[in-house]
C-alpha cells in the first residue's frame, strides 16, 4: 500500500493508516521497526526549490565541460587550475537551532537574542587555497574585490574558476570584466539550484557550530567561531563528494580530483 503512493512518509501518517486499513494500533517505535523490516529509508529530504528545471544537473555538466574543452583549446596548464564555489551568507544569532543531548530534561540555554550577524563570502576550493571574508554590502564593487581576494590567495594558479549563483552582483559586466583580467572563468549555476553549489553544506555547518556554541556576546566572537567552521570544512573534500564524481572527473578526465585522498 506505501509503495503505490510514493513519496515521504511519517511514522504518525503511517500509524493512521495501519489503524484505519487494518485495525491495529502500533506504538511509534513498534512501527519504526516495522518501516526498517519493510527496508525504508529514514533521513532528512534535501530540500528543493520547485522552480528549478528539471535538467538543470545536465546544464552545469555541460557548462564545465564546456569550459573543460575551451581551456584544453587555449592550451592552458590544467594542472595549475585552481577550481571552486563562492557564496555569500549571513550568519545570525537569533535564527540558528541545533538539537543537543542533556542528563536533564527542560534545561534553558541562554543565548544572545540582540540579532547579531556578519555577512560573509567565501570560496571553497576544490583545487587550490579557500577564501574567506567578511563584507558589507554584496554589491558589484565587493563582488570585484572578492575576486582579487581569490586570485591573491591563488597566485600560482594559471586559471582560475569559480563556480557562483545568479545574483544580481554576480551578473554585472564590471563583475565580468574584472574577471576577465584577473584570468577568471565564472560558471553561473542553473537557476534556483543552490543544492548544486557544495558550499551551501558548509554554510549550514557554520549556522550548526553557531547555535551550538555557548553565550556569544560579540561579533568578534561570532567571527571566529565562523571562521575556524570554515577553514575547517574547506579542508575536507566531502561536502563535494558527489559533485566531484559526477560533474567535476567527468568534464576534466584527464586531471581528476582523488576524493579519498581528502576527506
Amino acid at each position: 500500500m506505501l509503495e503505490s503512493q510514493p513519496g515521504f512518509y511519517t511514522i504518525g501518517r503511517m500509524r493512521h493508516l495501519v489503524r484505519e486499513h487494518f485495525g491495529v494500533g502500533y506504538g511509534k517505535r513498534q512501527m519504526q521497526r516495522l518501516a526498517r523490516q519493510l527496508n525504508m529509508h529514514c533521513y532528512k529530504p534535501q530540500p528543493r526549490d520547485y522552480r528549478q528545471a528539471a535538467d538543470a544537473c545536465h546544464k552545469l555538466k555541460e557548462r564545465i565541460r564546456a569550459v573543460a574543452d575551451v581551456l584544453g583549446l587555449k592550451g592552458r596548464d590544467l594542472k595549475r587550475m585552481c577550481i571552486g564555489f563562492a557564496d555569500e551568507s549571513s550568519a545570525q544569532l537569533h535564527a540558528n537551532s541545533a538539537r543537543l543531548w542533556s542528563f536533564e530534561r527542560g534545561l534553558v540555554k541562554k543565548v544572545n537574542t540582540d540579532r547579531k550577524k556578519r555577512n560573509c563570502f567565501g570560496f571553497y576550493a576544490l583545487k587550490g587555497r579557500s577564501v574567506l571574508n567578511f563584507i558589507g554590502k554584496g554589491n558589484q564593487e565587493t563582488m570585484k574585490r572578492m575576486l582579487e581576494a581569490i586570485r591573491a590567495a591563488n597566485e600560482e594558479a594559471e586559471t582560475i574558476v569559480v563556480v557562483w549563483d545568479n545574483h544580481s552582483a554576480h551578473l554585472t559586466e564590471t563583475v565580468e570584466a574584472r574577471a576577465l583580467e584577473l584570468g577568471i572563468v565564472l560558471v553561473n549555476l542553473p537557476a534556483y539550484s543552490p543544492d548544486l553549489n557544495p558550499i551551501e553544506r558548509i554554510w549550514k555547518q557554520v549556522k550548526k557550530a553557531i547555535s551550538e556554541e555557548a553565550l556569544v556576546s560579540t561579533v568578534d566572537e561570532l567571527e571566529q567561531i565562523i571562521s575556524t567552521t570554515f577553514q575547517a570544512c574547506c579542508s575536507k573534500l566531502s561536502f563535494a563528494k558527489s559533485w566531484i564524481e559526477n560533474i567535476y572527473n567527468q568534464a576534466f578526465i584527464n586531471y581528476p580530483i582523488a576524493i579519498s585522498d581528502k576527506l
